[in-house]
């Protein structure tokens, strides 16, 4: 239940991703309220079976390399945790705290305070006296009768909500708090544990096919619509691109008449596109279908699809986290995206900031008539280049909105379509 030791032994992939699926299912389920709604194999959740730990220990495994995976996953993870020590008996208690010493004991890394903190909080509610003043059917909800303490970065959650007294750098622990406090403990271990094996992790995943595949399901099943915020897809963006804020109607525009962008042009607009809501399947497409027709000779980039198709692909499954370091990139800022005019040739930037005015002209005739122009242009200043396009903003939308800060594409993106 406290998953200090993982089992040993072989087990086969299907087995495994069963584990792993039916106990994320069960989780989300429990998230929300709906377990009566888990049509799932039990089998596979009862607690301290072989099958149960396979599924946290792998769980465990694959979010401590992914921020996204790791949030969703300890959140659901505690909740679980929480909800079996509501309703545990007193004799299945008792097991819990003298299998956690028993465990953390066999430990090689005693020395760490949370290990510690464990050993001695179990000893303390496991005691006979103590023990037994717990599971006393009218132990009260704010009884005080014993106590203890424990150091106070070990329980966070619990010094940000005020539950828990402070005194000397050492939170104070009374018998009525026991729940809360073990639950905090589990949270803080599980985080501390990740920080140790995240690195390690990394390489065992990319060596062992079985846990990659099982990765990149996980990742495409709860993250594929959730990860942008917007609506673009390839069958809409010519359409949707009205939307964008200048500078990404700029290299959309580029793309689509040179069919190539630079590096880093491409970079930051593949960014803004992926949190924008397209899909991974519609990004690798898009990109295929511009970057296989021949480049105009105007582009700074003479790349072919054809010939190097496994290093695009790569590089946009990267960008979206399913590869490399599976970092999570976000689209960059408009303070970001100002500073990044590396040269002459390079099409991206602001318009507001970086562009030449015969340059900037001829693209707000594609959006504003020449009176809304002439009065955008007389009020462009390269040293607030925000306020030029918060004023765009109102005139393509039709709104008068002097509020609006303008702090990134994706932002003004957003606003266009009244998602924030």
């Amino acid at each position: 239940m406290f998953y200090i030791q993982a089992p040993t032994g072989q087990v086969s992939l299907h087995v495994l991703e069963k584990c792993v699926f039916a106990r994320l299912e069960y989780l989300q389920l429990l998230y929300e309220a709906r377990t009566n709604e888990f049509n799932g194999n039990f089998e596979y959740l009862l607690e301290n079976s072989v099958y149960d730990k396979i599924g946290h220990f792998s769980l465990r495994l694959l979010a401590s390399v992914s921020q996204d995976l790791w949030n969703y996953w300890i959140i659901r993870e505690a909740l679980l945790f929480r909800n079996r020590l509501n309703y545990i008996l007193p004799k299945q208690l008792h097991r819990l705290l003298r299998s956690i010493i028993r465990q953390v004991r066999l430990l090689t890394n005693k020395e760490r305070v949370i290990n510690n903190t464990l050993i001695d909080i179990c000893i303390f509610f496991s005691g006979q006296l103590v023990f037994k003043h717990l599971v006393a059917k009218d132990h009260k909800q704010d009884c005080s009768l014993f106590q203890t303490k424990v150091r106070y970065e070990l329980v966070p959650d619990l010094i940000k909500k005020r539950k828990i007294k402070l005194c000397g750098g050492y939170a104070i622990v009374h018998c009525s708090e026991f729940k809360e406090v073990l639950l905090s403990l589990f949270s803080t271990y599980m985080h501390k544990d990740m920080a140790c094996i995240k690195a390690k992790a990394q390489h065992t995943i990319n060596q062992d096919d079985r846990l990659d595949y099982l990765y990149k399901k996980i990742h495409f099943q709860l993250f594929k619509k959730s990860r942008g915020y917007g609506c673009i897809t390839i069958d809409n963006i010519d359409t949707e691109m009205t939307n964008f804020p200048l500078c990404m109607q700029h290299l959309h525009r580029k793309l689509r008449s040179t069919h190539r962008l630079g590096h880093y042009a491409r970079f930051h607009y593949s960014l803004f596109l992926k949190d924008g809501g397209m899909h991974i399947e519609d990004a690798i497409n898009y990109w295929k279908d511009e970057y296989s027709k021949p480049h105009s000779c105007s582009s700074t980039c003479s790349h072919q699809w054809q010939s190097n198709e496994r290093k695009f692909i790569y590089s946009i499954r990267h960008l979206y986290g399913l590869e490399g370091s599976r970092k999570d990139y976000k689209s960059a800022n408009c303070e970001l995206l100002c500073a990044s005019v590396s040269g002459p040739m390079y099409e991206g930037g602001c318009p507001f900031k970086n562009f030449e005015t015969n340059v900037l002209k001829s693209l707000l005739c594609l959006s504003l008539s020449d009176n809304q122009i002439a009065e955008l242009l007389s009020i462009v200043s390269p040293q607030d280049p925000q306020h030029a396009c918060r004023s765009f903003f109102n005139m393509v939308s039709q709104r008068n909105n002097n509020n609006i800060v303008i702090n990134s594409p994706l932002q003004y993106y957003l606003t266009m379509i009244n998602q924030i």
